[in-house]
């Protein structure tokens, strides 16, 4: 039997009860198994991820394959992303009902109940990818033996922790950005009773994600690492949102400031810290995993994903769909330092920049119109399309080829990459 075949055989992604092997010659059992345990990362990791793919079927947050001490393989049975999601949504009410139990909402019933509204509105809607990405990074770092009903509970409570510290940024975003929808419904402080108190009920959000990780993880011994975690976040995001708003409303459309340089401070700060760094970080905690050096390679990887998610975004906010986007692209009106703004001055002749400076930052429907086939000139759409490609490609790379003290980042990292690859909204 070819070796290939034993391995595969091993690997069986399709058997939910473990795989027998008695058939297959002794040696080649321990050819296979040193083969595996050594190319684990590789072997497992690639041939489930072949099949959840962002693109097919969307990956889903498996946990890498158990080796047992009886030489048997056990893998947990594949459920789609949906099923995910659904698993993390049951979770909400807890999230909800805690909440409401603070003593100054139950004090104030009208309060609590405003509260209430706040929370279905802001938190419960939207793809939580950042919530599922705590959870899916606890269950790829945990020994398998110490992932109890609970602990994924708790893990399913952090992820919501930072869906709400999303939540409270987006609506602080939409405002300092006049956006107009967000999700496909009018943006929170658009609502008519809601206004500008907006800004007061992102606060009552931030303050409730600090009750909830005080209820709930108090007591652990990692419990002011997640605060600092969180705060720090909050930190480097509000940098990120201050030199974006800076760019956009005070260069004078000086756009000898567009540089990467200058953008890639933007997006690392506004968006990678919180969106990748802060679910893996916490991942990390929740498994008892305190190594510096283990926590700087995640940053490092994470860091480097979430630099990409939002040149992404960038490039959906100007060429998505809406129907699935569900938000009116806003970066051109308001003449933000974007990937595209700062590739297209990059590669522009005397001609093109002149018409990027008359056009760009207005809200007329044809200038926006004017700067978007300036960049389709530019050819930054297949420039965009590559450069993805060329990270996904840069990541399975370091998946084969790091050490194990290095592998846990890399694999994660992959992973995290396969959920946002060619994504569309």
């Amino acid at each position: 039997m070819c070796l290939v075949n034993v391995i595969l055989l091993l690997v069986n992604l399709n058997q939910i009860q473990p795989v027998k092997v008695e058939k297959v010659p002794l040696h080649l059992q321990h050819i296979a198994y040193f083969l595996v345990n050594k190319m684990y990362s590789f072997v497992s990791f690639r041939i489930i991820n072949k099949t959840t793919r962002f693109y097919h079927t969307k990956s889903s947050l498996l946990r890498p394959v158990q080796f047992i001490s009886n030489n048997k393989m056990l893998t947990n049975t594949a459920i789609s992303q949906n099923e995910e999601k659904e698993i993390f949504m049951n979770t909400l009410p807890i999230i909800t009902e805690t909440i409401l139990k603070n003593p100054k909402f139950t004090e104030l019933p009208g309060v609590g109940s405003w509260m209430k509204k706040v929370l279905e509105y802001n938190v419960g809607s939207g793809k939580k990818s950042r919530g599922l990405a705590t959870v899916y990074s606890y269950k790829m770092i945990e020994k398998p033996d110490n992932i109890t009903e609970e602990s994924l509970r708790l893990a399913c409570i952090m992820g919501w922790c930072v869906e709400m510290l999303h939540s409270y940024l987006l609506v602080l975003d939409d405002i300092m950005d006049h956006a107009i929808t967000r999700r496909g419904v009018p943006c929170w402080y658009r609502l008519p009773e809601v206004g500008l108190g907006a800004i007061n009920d992102s606060v009552l959000m931030h303050m409730s994600m600090f009750y909830i990780l005080k209820t709930y993880f108090s007591q652990k011994s990692c419990y002011a690492n997640i605060l600092d975690t969180f705060h720090n976040s909050l930190l480097n995001t509000s940098i990120g949102q201050h030199l974006d708003y800076t760019m956009a409303h005070h260069v004078e459309n000086n756009y000898n400031y567009f540089t990467m340089e200058q953008y890639m401070a933007i997006v690392q700060h506004k968006t990678a810290y919180y969106t990748f760094s802060l679910p893996v970080c916490l991942g990390l905690y929740l498994a008892n995993k305190m190594d510096i050096e283990m926590h700087k390679k995640a940053k490092e990887i994470t860091i480097e994903i979430g630099n990409f998610f939002q040149i992404q975004d960038d490039f959906i906010d100007c060429f998505g769909d809406e129907s699935v986007t569900g938000k009116i692209g806003t970066d051109i009106q308001e003449g933000k330092c974007t990937w595209l703004a700062v590739m297209a001055l990059q590669r522009c002749n005397a001609s093109q920049r002149s018409e990027f400076e008359q056009c760009y930052g207005s809200k007329d429907p044809d200038n926006v119109q004017r700067i978007k086939r300036l960049y389709e000139t530019l050819e930054l759409p297949c420039l965009y399309k590559e450069y993805e490609q060329k990270l996904y490609e840069s990541l399975e790379q370091r998946v084969k080829s790091e050490h194990s003290g290095e592998l846990i980042s890399s694999t994660i990292g992959l992973r995290l990459f396969e959920t946002i690859y060619k994504r569309k909204g």
